[in-house]
């Protein structure tokens, strides 16, 4: 196949990787770092014109970061770009977007770029990172006044200094709250929990910084050319100059919602947003890394061991294809399930007087997820799968036992117990009373696990 000319016209992108990395972070980057060095081809495609450049505004110390006292996560960011830079067979994409995305089963992920260009990838890395939170009733429309985590951590440095409200309780918001009342403002920190944020931070809290932990957030902002007025049932009418909404992250959902359409068209249940590191995704070749990950606090050195853990992953998938092994996909289900219907029996339950004289029928739907299996080919020794009978037994076991009066009590026995066997990791119940009203059937149904 040809080759394509990446963004900078210099060097050459495959159209055909082992590995298609979406997102140039310290995560992205720390994966490609790794997987390189592991002699696997890598296309590392970022929206922006620079690797890291979400650090470029940071110029802050940042004492935290263990090995870099006073270094600031611009300069860790430019290293880290300027390292990733030079790696040896990397296909580098600056200021290219997904347009599409497909996944085909045992020959991996079909990508096109917002340029037109397109590249198939054994594997598929999510490294797209955060985004603030933006709430509806403070972003209906933009506004400069009103400001989210990026904004204003991009210009709190030039603000000129006057009121400004902060709203959040995390080390964001108040990180942020030590530094403009270092210069010169005059701060309302306005939570609507307890401070979240490390002890340290909150230990040091000036008295000049109006607190407002525990305070139900203002219902109404209205921003014009002179500041905002921010309106609230506890505080009423108040004038800010500024307001910063600073309640937290979300992970950026442009590339998941295309990977989601992708293996809904290829007949797999898409993942969740935010996605999830599920085992399930693993045989499909589909990863993720850093803060999007939920994985850990997110936090740029998290972000880079979290790379390095999701490039090994992603190694140990590959191996197998690099050894001329069959795709896992076609070597493994993408997951089984025992399906358990319409188990009725007597059981020991309820509240009401007539239940405590004996017991009541009722009836029970169950699903045991046993995740990515070996597909068996012929017979095998059924001490190598889950016998179905114990799983019917451990259900009227649990039922009929001890008297238990609510049903939801027996539906989390149920779950505790199923999901203790070996290889489960999900389960779905439905207890179904089937006498307590002349007129129709009370169910509940409960799910844990991974589905």
């Amino acid at each position: 196949m040809p080759q394509l000319a990446s963004a900078d016209g210099h060097t050459p992108l495959a159209s055909s990787v082992d590995v298609a990395i979406i997102g140039g972070g310290p995560a992205g980057c720390s994966a490609a770092s790794w997987l390189s060095q592991l002699g696997l081809r890598v296309a590392l495609i970022e929206r922006e014109a620079e690797l890291c450049a979400s650090l470029q505004a940071l110029q802050f110390p940042q004492d935290w970061l263990l090995g870099a006292p006073g270094d600031t996560l611009a300069e860790l960011g430019q290293r880290y770009a300027a390292q990733t830079r030079a790696l040896l067979g990397l296909q580098l994409c600056l200021q290219r977007r997904l347009s599409h995305v497909d996944w085909v089963n045992g020959q991996g992920w079909q990508l096109r770029l917002d340029d037109g260009r397109q590249i198939h990838a054994k594997s598929l890395l999510l490294a797209t990172g955060l985004q603030p939170l933006r709430p509806e009733l403070f972003f209906a429309s933009a506004h400069a006044r009103i400001l989210d985590a990026i904004a204003l951590t991009t210009q709190r440095a030039t603000l000129p200094p006057g009121r400004i409200l902060l709203l959040g309780g995390g080390d964001n918001a108040v990180e942020n709250a030590h530094f403009l009342q270092a210069h010169g403002h005059q701060v309302t920190l306005w939570s609507r929990s307890d401070w979240r944020a490390q002890q340290g931070l909150v230990d040091k809290l000036q008295p000049a910084i109006i607190q407002r932990p525990r305070c139900p957030l203002p219902n109404q902002l209205l921003p014009d050319a002179t500041g905002v007025q921010v309106h609230s049932r506890e505080h009423g009418d108040e004038r800010f100059d500024h307001v910063a909404v600073l309640l937290g992250y979300e992970a950026a959902p442009e590339a998941w919602l295309l990977v989601g359409d992708a293996l809904q068209r290829a007949g797999v249940t898409a993942p969740s947003h935010p996605f999830r590191d599920e085992p399930r995704f693993a045989p499909l070749g589909l990863f993720v890394a850093g803060d999007t990950s939920g994985h850990q606090h997110p936090c740029v050195q998290t972000a880079l061991g979290d790379g390095v853990v999701a490039a090994k992953a992603i190694e140990a998938f590959l191996r197998p294809l690099r050894e001329g092994q069959a795709p896992l996909t076609l070597r493994r289900n993408n997951r089984q399930i025992i399906h358990i219907t319409g188990l009725r029996f007597g059981a020991n339950l309820g509240v009401l007087d007539f239940e405590r004289e004996g017991p009541q029928p009722i009836q029970v739907d169950a699903e045991v997820n046993l995740g990515a299996q070996a597909i068996v080919s012929r017979d095998a020794d059924i001490g190598h799968v889950l016998d179905y009978r114990r799983v019917r037994t451990i259900i009227i076991d649990e039922c009929t036992a001890e008297h238990t009066d609510l049903l939801e009590a027996l539906l989390g026995k149920l779950c505790t117990r199923l999901m203790s066997l070996h290889g489960v990791v999900g389960v779905r119940i439905k207890v179904t009373k089937l006498e307590i009203f002349p007129d129709c059937q009370v169910a509940i149904s409960a799910e844990c696990g991974q589905w």
